[in-house]
Order: structure tokens, then sequence, then C-alpha cells
């Protein structure tokens, strides 16, 4: 028990040691990495280093111990583009700092001229003029002041009264189901918000105009799409009908397209 115990403070006594010499040492590495899909490209390693120098903090020939982990964490956590960050030293002593972008889940026009983004996890997101991310994109009656009020669509959804006013709390509900539908998300080209609230999908083929009506019974409805585009449109052709209803349960409503 007692070599048990000296062992235990050897080891403590020797990482305490460690610790020292690494903050004693200067650091003259560091590595950044950008976490998470690899094909948005908000924010780069040049963006990250550029950032930190325009805050006047060195990273590069400086003394560990003189390094402030928890500074830089919040001057990067403070760019639009980032969900995370966590910035340490690896047992080498190179200063890491891993990254997670925020990912677009669909681009909002709204009514006053506006444009950003809503990440999946329901935040407002600006757009950032190094990168377009790829994802449907959302017009129409969209009249919320909510982007601009430091919400989020999660607070939105959490209050009654402002959801009953509220469009962009449909859109977030409705591109997180169309998302986690492989085939829906594949089609989804953009998303018109109607003056009464419905919402109406626009598909990459086959009919232009997809109605959806509210978000209720989601799943339901992207079922039945399935259903016509597999089974409907190949008997009749792509471009037959100009524009489907699925706003009425266990229907869809088809219109004619006129040659």
């Amino acid at each position: 028990m007692i070599v048990w115990g000296l062992s235990l403070l050897a080891v403590i006594v020797l990482f305490g040691f460690v610790n020292q010499q690494r903050k004693a040492a200067f650091c003259n590495e560091n590595k950044v990495s950008i976490l998470g899909d690899s094909s948005v490209q908000f924010i780069v390693e040049e963006d990250v280093l550029d950032l930190l120098h325009n805050k006047g903090i060195r990273i590069d020939s400086v003394r560990a111990a003189d390094i402030n982990l928890l500074e830089i964490e919040t001057e990067i956590l403070h760019h639009p583009a980032v969900q995370s960050a966590d910035v340490y030293y690896n047992p080498s002593g190179v200063l890491c700092m891993d990254i997670v972008q925020r990912t677009p889940l669909i681009r909002v026009i709204d009514s006053f001229g506006e444009s950003y983004y809503i990440d999946d996890q329901g935040n407002y997101m600006p757009l950032i003029e190094r990168f377009t991310a790829r994802v449907p994109v959302a017009t129409g009656a969209i009249n919320d002041p909510y982007y601009k009020l430091s919400m989020s669509v999660k607070d939105i959804i959490a209050n009654d009264s402002l959801a009953a006013g509220s469009t962009t709390d449909d859109l977030f509900t409705f591109a997180l189901a169309a998302k986690r539908d492989t085939f829906i998300w594949a089609q989804l080209e953009q998303v018109v918000v109607h003056e009464d609230g419905d919402l109406e999908m626009v598909p990459e083929i086959g009919p232009s105009s997809v109605l959806l009506g509210s978000t209720q019974d989601l799943e339901d409805k992207f079922k039945r799409l399935q259903l016509f585009y597999r089974e409907g449109l190949p008997l009749v052709g792509w471009d037959a009908y100009r524009s489907l209803n699925l706003k009425y349960n266990s229907q869809i409503i088809c219109t004619k397209n006129i040659n």
C-alpha cells in the first residue's frame, strides 16, 4: 500500500514537472481542425489565424503560459459560422483548435429583403461571403422580425404566441422533416410560403409545384408524394402534371399540364 502511494505521488510530481516545463516552453506549432461536413467551408484555417491576429492574440513564438486558451475559444466562437470550439494543448505540446461549423438547413429570403440561413440547431445564421451553402431556398410571405432580435427558432417554437404568427418556425420544422427523408431532400429545390401560411414545395423534377399546406402530418404527405413519383409519374410521364395538392388527408389532387 505504501509502495502504491509512493508511486502515485511520483506520477503526480512528474506530471506537475512536465506541465511546468510545457508552460515554460514556447509555442511554435499550432493545428486548426475544421470539423463537420467537409463540403461546407464557411470558415477555414486562414480565417481563424487572421481572426486571432486581428484581435491581437499571438500564438507563435510565445510562451505557452502566456497564451489564454479561454480567450482564443471565446474569440473563435464569435465567428457566425462556428457552432463550437475547443482549444487545448495535445500531449506533444501543439496548440490545437478544434472547430465545429454550423450546418445550414435552409436559406430564407424574407419579405423585408433580408437573406439568411436557419441552421440544423434552429438558429438564425447570416450569409457569409466566403461560401454559399447549397440548401433549399424559402421565399414568399415571410414576415418574421425575429432574425434581427437575437432569438432562435426554438425560442419561437417554445412560445405559443410567437409561434402563432411566425413562419420561420414552420420552415425549420419542414426542412428538418424533409432532410430526414432522403428522397424528398434530393427533390427539394425551393419552398414558397403563401399569404395564408400554406407551404408549397418546388421540386427538382416532375410537377413544378407541390402544395403541402401546414406542417401537420408531413411524414404522411411525403409518403404520398413518394408513392406518386414511384408509381404514378412513370405511367403518365414526368411532365404530365403542372402541380400537385397534398394538403388534404389521403388525397393527391393533380392539375394537368396544358400544352
